[in-house]
């Protein structure tokens, strides 16, 4: 079974407020998620990935920065590059700056 590690993503405003914060989810998904899993060619991708979950959540707000950080069992940061569903959400959604965490 592959490792699973949490993921967290982060979305701020053009003055760095904290917008949202989600995590992945191994167990839910949601209608954008299976949009864009499709839209990239992996329609079965559908649980919930932590940038897409916090974009949700940001309802209407402008989403200035994300930042995604992923921590591993020895709390060393690891490598959270977004995938391609989540770099096709962060297309679309017009979000200009990403940070991520690389490790490991």
């Amino acid at each position: 079974m592959k490792t699973r590690h949490k993921l967290t993503a982060k979305t701020y405003d053009k003055k760095g407020r904290l917008i949202s914060e989600a995590t992945n989810n191994y167990s839910k998904s949601h209608p954008l998620q299976a949009y864009f899993a499709a839209r990239v060619g992996h329609p079965a991708r559908i649980y919930l990935h932590a940038e897409i979950h916090a974009i949700i959540k940001a309802g209407d707000k402008k989403i200035h920065r994300l930042e995604i950080t992923r921590i591993g069992k020895n709390n060393k940061p690891l490598n959270a590059k977004p995938c391609p569903i989540c770099q096709e959400a962060i297309k679309a959604y017009g979000i200009k700056f990403v940070s991520f965490t690389t490790g490991e």
